[in-house]
């Protein structure tokens, strides 16, 4: 029964997904300024072993202990405060599936804590103090009680339904070549809605979404009832969008804007 019911949650949330990319561009009749936004800042940002963070969160909370009856966490753990509620939605989906040994082991982790695992450990176990999406507030280690996650439910349960939440497996198994990180099936990574569903259902990494964007920079697509214009924009100073105020900024770390509107 838990399964049916997960089934039809997904059917809702999850599978009522439009990506047309001949779709015509809505009207851009408002122009905002991005002279207040940071290229470094914002749910889209890349940062890998070629691409140093440069600006710390900003907007760090405490992961609820009582986030999920199926999970164990502890107090110390801290996410950016946007990824907090979707997770709780994420744990509370996979309750109803009959998912109940998650652990979160790790979420943000400072540049002075990252660096200390770096030298400690070594490459193979850390990269070192600005090169780890730890440090972002938006990436979390979950893992089982029950197991290794390659091998239990919770980790296949995750891997194909992560996204419904603005979540991404960002290291997957056949991606190694792009991300230059070896398969962990733990790691989980916030980028917001529509960007996970997407990046799951192109079989994107963050690496290749952005160059997706840059290479066509626009698109409309269509989540759980609710239309979405993302585009992307090297300009520094104004950009025009659609007729909203519902809208995201994030910077990609690199040379651009992520543009996210909700249109209805």
């Amino acid at each position: 029964m838990k399964k049916l019911i997960l089934a039809i949650i997904l059917a809702i949330i999850g599978y009522q997904f439009l990506f047309n990319k001949e779709t015509a561009a809505p009207d851009l009749p408002q122009q905002i300024s991005l002279e207040q936004h940071t290229i470094s800042n914002g749910d889209l940002i890349l940062v890998n072993r070629d691409i140093k963070l440069q600006q710390d969160p900003t907007n760090l909370a405490q992961i609820p202990t009582d986030i999920g009856a199926n999970v164990i966490v502890d107090s110390k753990f801290l996410l950016e405060k946007q990824a907090i509620q979707p997770l709780k939605a994420l744990f509370e989906a996979a309750a109803n599936d009959g998912m109940e040994h998650f652990i979160i082991n790790s979420a943000y982790r400072s540049g002075k804590l990252q660096q200390q695992l770096y030298e400690e450990n070594g490459a193979a176990y850390a990269l070192p103090s600005g090169y780890s999406e730890h440090q972002t507030g938006l990436s979390l280690d979950i893992g089982s009680t029950a197991g290794k996650m390659e091998n239990v439910d919770e980790g296949k349960w995750l891997e194909q339904n992560a996204h419904h939440f603005g979540f991404i497996l960002r290291y997957p198994k056949n991606k190694v070549e792009v991300t230059d990180i070896n398969y962990e099936p733990w790691h989980f990574r916030y980028v917001g809605l529509p960007h996970s569903v997407i990046m799951h259902e192109k079989d994107l990494v963050l690496e290749e979404y952005i160059t997706f964007l840059k290479k066509d920079p626009s698109y409309t697509t269509k989540v759980n009832g609710t239309t979405y214009f993302v585009q992307y924009t090297d300009s520094r100073t104004k950009v025009n969008i659609p007729n909203t105020t519902n809208f995201n900024v994030s910077g990609e770390n690199e040379s651009g804007y992520i543009i996210t509107s909700i249109i209805e």
